[in-house]
């Protein structure tokens, strides 16, 4: 697949958010499907209703970071296996002052994570850039009164509930306990049944994700530094490049694909593995007034 270089209009928003420099270019991911082959079926499936994709760009010294968390968590809360989220902390230097972990020399306080990802810095740059945080999207949509994807958390509550109530044109699923599971000690195997449920002419692609929970570390919250904070949803690793893997073939109803992607842990993620999640969604290409545009999402655990 071609890589696309893509440079956005910084959008610069008001609210009360902490402030920092403008992001850097993509770093695109290498490709890592090992299997795919699509076709064409008669039978095709009953549309599933659209589940949503809440993207939080986050900071562990942003004060109002934790505020915008809260509001994820009670929409998936009141949305269970509807509303995903995907913490993400932007490396790179991009709004170092907000993400940077805590390890100031004389502080009290010293990280043991840095949650900080190039892939992360690039998936903003993707969805517009931001001189702020906490801002996120939600199915990275422009919803109408919007001029951007990337909006403030007071507004995520409307936006997810005008998506939920929508069908999806697509629907994802996988094999069973085998569709998503480690192959061996260290590599993620992810097996993907994606099925279209009605024609489509925006390019589509399929992104996949590694997330974590239950990461206990510091966290800035209003004035005060929390020591035992935990963290949900952290965005590790693009399986997927990041702008997605096309799905090469003419989208009618009926049309589906059939995807292995897999992943090796290096030496250096030494991440907790009971405590791993992968996120695979399906959105528009980054052609058209609808590029990104997510039309399905789902969460699996690693068997």
């Amino acid at each position: 697949m071609k890589k696309i270089i893509l440079l956005f209009t910084i959008s610069l928003f008001i609210f009360t958010s902490c402030e920092e420099e403008v992001p850097p270019g993509l770093n695109l991911t290498p490709e890592r499907s090992v299997f795919d082959t699509t076709y064409i079926t008669n039978t095709i499936p009953v549309a599933q209703t659209t589940n949503v994709l809440i993207e939080d760009f986050t900071g562990v010294k942003c004060p109002n970071c934790p505020r915008a968390q809260t509001v994820a968590k009670n929409l998936m809360i009141a949305n269970p296996n509807r509303v995903y989220v995907m913490a993400i902390h932007p490396g790179k230097g991009l709004l170092s002052t907000l993400t940077s972990p805590f390890k100031t020399p004389g502080d009290d306080h010293d990280s043991k994570y840095d949650f900080r990802t190039a892939e992360g810095a690039d998936l903003l740059t993707l969805l517009g850039g931001t001189s702020q945080l906490p801002i996120g999207s939600i199915n990275r949509a422009i919803f109408s009164g919007e001029t951007s994807i990337l909006i403030n958390d007071p507004k995520w509550t409307s936006k997810t509930n005008e998506k939920l109530i929508s069908s999806s044109i697509v629907n994802i699923d996988t094999f069973s306990n085998k569709g998503v599971y480690f192959a061996d000690a260290n590599k993620i195997r992810v097996n993907v049944k994606i099925t279209y449920t009605t024609n489509a002419t925006d390019s589509q692609f399929v992104s996949i994700a590694i997330i974590e929970d239950k990461l206990i570390d510091y966290q800035e919250s209003g004035s005060v530094v929390l020591d035992n904070y935990e963290h949900n949803h952290v965005f590790r690793k693009m399986i997927t490049p990041t702008t997605g893997s096309q799905l090469k073939a003419t989208i009618v109803a009926g049309r589906v694909f059939e995807t292995t992607y897999e992943y090796e842990l290096t030496p250096t993620e030494t991440w907790n593995k009971k405590n791993l999640k992968v996120v695979v969604f399906v959105h528009n290409g980054t052609n058209g007034a609808n590029k990104f545009v997510v039309q399905q999402v789902k969460e699996y655990e690693i068997h």
